[in-house]
Parts: structure tokens; C-alpha cells; sequence
């Protein structure tokens, strides 16, 4: 297996330990498709890359494993984990599940100073034209928002789902700029309105009808691309 050109170079590594290293470069490459649905991890070559002992290697395949992004079955070699439409759509189940218990328990711990911040940030993601970045921002606001709740466990299993469904906004979407920003952007707004009026009940059903129509979007978009390519 050929090193993505996502993964750092071993130079890069300063006070964190190999194994975390070696899956955080790991996680980008998967996430960013870099690193494709079904390739396999050969963990000399990644020792070899990462200029680590596979010790490291095999113990950042067990951290990605437990957290979804790889398999790895008995006495065969770790591969990326596909997900088919059906998994999508579950990831975001959960999601809503997670966020929305998140924000409930956040909107009544919110400060004003918070609520401006998220509205300036939100304006940022708004006009921001290149995908990557909508995508970092739209993390950092969800993030923000829900970190009044002191939740860290909920938001941590959060942001796994979060990164397995960008990897699939990424992939499986022509582009996330244009109209899907302009309603991602209109969803905050409301999510914020509700907040703002501390009503945490509402902003919970909010959030829930934003992530199923992000979903929605996500596997209209994959049942068009499927249906275009030619038949094998």
C-alpha cells in the first residue's frame, strides 16, 4: 500500500506518542477519501513509512477499529470500512440522537457572548467557497455549541459520527457549496433563534430536522451517482 500524500511525514510527530500519530494521519487520509473503502493497511509498509516499530501501527488499527473506520477480521489484514446506504443513514440516526440530547442540555447554559460568536461564525461558513473549509467550520460550530453542556463522552462519539459522515459529504457530493451552504447557513440561524430564546426542547427538534435533511441530501446524491455509472 502507497502512503496517501494526506499522511505527515514521521518528522512531524514532536511530543505525541507513535500510536497517536500514526492514527490521527490515518483517520485524515480515510476521512478525506484519500484512503478508499475497502484498501487494505499493510502494516509493514506503515511502519516502514512512519518510520515506527508495528507495535504503534497495530495499536492505531485497534483505535480506528473500535471507533468504526477499519476492519480488521481474524488472521486478515485491516481494511478501510465501506459504509453503504443503509450504515449512512444509521450514522445520522445517531447523530441526531447524540446532538440533539447535546443541545438541550447546552441552550440553558448558554452565554449571550456565545450565541453572538456562533451567529459571527456562521456568517463565515456562509460565505466561505471552498468545500474543506465549509465542512472545518461547520465542526467548529457544532462543537461550540454544544460545549456548554459539559457532555465531553457524548461529544467525543459525536464527532467519530461527524467525521464518518464528512468523509461521505466529501465523496459522494459534486459539491457541499452554492445552495446546500445556503441552507446548511438558514438551519444555524433558526438553531440559534431558539437558543437565544432558551428554548431547549425546540432548538432540539432543530437540530434533529438539520442532520435528517443533510442525511436526506447525502443519499439522494449517492442513488443519483449510482444510477449514472455504467453498467459493469
Amino acid at each position: 500500500m502507497e502512503a496517501p500524500p494526506s499522511v505527515p511525514a514521521p518528522a512531524t510527530r514532536n511530543r505525541r506518542t507513535s500510536s497517536d500519530h500514526v492514527a490521527d494521519a490515518l483517520r485524515a487520509a480515510i476521512n478525506s477519501g484519500h484512503l478508499a473503502d475497502g484498501e487494505e493497511l499493510n502494516q509493514v509498509e506503515l511502519a516502514e513509512h512512519f518510520g515506527v516499530s508495528r507495535v504503534p501501527v497495530r495499536e492505531a488499527i485497534r483505535r480506528l477499529e473500535a471507533e468504526g473506520l477499519i476492519e480488521a477480521a481474524a488472521h486478515r489484514r485491516a481494511v478501510v470500512r465501506g459504509f453503504d446506504l443503509a450504515g449512512i443513514a444509521e450514522s445520522f440516526e445517531l447523530r441526531a440522537l447524540i446532538e440533539g440530547h447535546l443541545v438541550e442540555a447546552a441552550v440553558p447554559l448558554m452565554e449571550r457572548s456565545l450565541l453572538s460568536e456562533l451567529s459571527a461564525l456562521n456568517a463565515a461558513i456562509r460565505d466561505e467557497p471552498d468545500d474543506r473549509r465549509v465542512l472545518a467550520l461547520d465542526a467548529e460550530f457544532h462543537r461550540r455549541l454544544y460545549e456548554p453542556a459539559g457532555r465531553p463522552t457524548a461529544l467525543e462519539i459525536a464527532t467519530q459520527l461527524r467525521s464518518r459522515a464528512e468523509r461521505y459529504v466529501l465523496l459522494r457530493s459534486d459539491s457541499f457549496v452554492g445552495e446546500q451552504v445556503r441552507w446548511l447557513t438558514r438551519d444555524h440561524a433558526t438553531i440559534l433563534r431558539l437558543a437565544r430564546a432558551g428554548d431547549g426542547t425546540a432548538t432540539r427538534a432543530a437540530i434533529e430536522r438539520h442532520l435528517g435533511r443533510l442525511c436526506d441530501g447525502i443519499l439522494r446524491l449517492s442513488r443519483r451517482r449510482a444510477a449514472s455509472r455504467p453498467p459493469r
